[in-house]
This record gives structure tokens, C-alpha cells and sequence, in this order.
């Protein structure tokens, strides 16, 4: 159960932490999307495909951080997978907190 409690407190860190590669994503394809021969970003201005190289470079980090939140869901599912016996109400709280990480 400690195992479990540490892994839901990481899928929360996570969940918030997905937000700022998600946005950069957002940011950088809109930017280039709607520039024209120089693309700002953070006030910097970046060729077309340099630009293009740095939104990959943020899809890449994405990729990375949802690669890692599904590795702590199925390690989370084998924990829950090995309990036995009847869970008291904490126990069963933190199983339904854990499934909400889907």
C-alpha cells in the first residue's frame, strides 16, 4: 500500500507536470502556423525549420513525460493486481484515487 501511496502522489506531480509540455506543444504549432519567414518564440526569432526542429523538440519531451505516467499506471495496476485478502475503506480510497489517473 506505501508503494501504491508513493505511486498516486507521482501520477498527481505528473498529471501537473504534463501541462507544461502540452502547452509548449500547443504554443509552437500555432506559432508556426500562423508566422510567416521568421517564427517567434519566447521572443526569438527562429527560421521556419529550426523552429520546426524545436516544436519536435517539444512533442519529444511529451512523448517522454506520457511514456512515464503510462509506466507508473501499469505498475500501479500489477500492485493493485497482487493484493489479497479484504481492503479497509483508506485502502480501497486509494485504489479508486489511483484508477482516476486513467
Amino acid at each position: 500500500m506505501t508503494q501504491l501511496r508513493k505511486l498516486v502522489q507521482r501520477l498527481r506531480w505528473l498529471s501537473v507536470l504534463q501541462l507544461l509540455p502540452d502547452t509548449l506543444v500547443i504554443y509552437g504549432i500555432l506559432q508556426l502556423g500562423f508566422s510567416q519567414g521568421v517564427v517567434p518564440l519566447f521572443n526569438v526569432g527562429f527560421t521556419r525549420q529550426k523552429a520546426g526542429l524545436v516544436v519536435i523538440l517539444f512533442v519529444l519531451i511529451d512523448l517522454c513525460v506520457t511514456g512515464i505516467r503510462y509506466n507508473d499506471r501499469m505498475a500501479g495496476r500489477r500492485l493493485i493486481g497482487q493484493l489479497k485478502g479484504h481492503l479497509d475503506e483508506s485502502e480501497s480510497a486509494l485504489i479508486k484515487q489511483f484508477e482516476k489517473f486513467k
